[in-house]
């Protein structure tokens, strides 16, 4: 019976550590790569969604984005087979929720909260006025 207690004590404690540790809104709990690590890397948008609405993005063309472990990287667009690509700097920020963007010849940042940051999945939340802007990108 005492085998069974401190068994059962060690599953609950695991389990209200791991629950507690989720950084991010849709997870992961728990992952061993660094949160640097799963972001880099080249990313296609997937889905968009306004106020919960989707959005219909099949006349935008392929849009991606490449993350670079060095904070660099870039924004494409493929549109009938011709490819425009931007430059940009990338950081989180300082309690590592927010992913923050910004073209090499801009000053301004766009911050974006990270929702879903896995090795698979980026999902971001952009919040402006009445406006919730969810983008969720997938790994190439």
């Amino acid at each position: 019976m005492k085998k069974l207690t401190i068994i059962l004590s060690i599953i609950v404690g695991a389990t209200m550590l791991f629950s507690s540790c989720r950084k991010y809104e849709e997870g992961p709990a728990f992952s061993l790569a660094t949160k640097t690590a799963r972001l880099s890397g080249e990313w296609l948008l997937k889905e968009v969604t306004v106020n919960n609405v989707a959005q219909d993005m099949s006349t935008e063309g392929q849009i991606s984005m490449t993350l670079k472990k060095d904070q660099t990287g870039s924004m494409s667009i493929t549109f009938f087979g011709a490819t425009l690509s931007e430059p940009i700097e990338w950081k989180f920020s300082d309690d590592k929720l927010n992913l923050m963007i910004k073209e090499v010849d801009d000053n301004e940042w766009n911050i974006s909260e990270i929702i879903r940051l896995t090795s698979k999945e980026l999902w971001l939340r952009d919040v402006d006025d009445n406006t919730t802007t969810v983008i969720k990108y997938e790994k190439k």
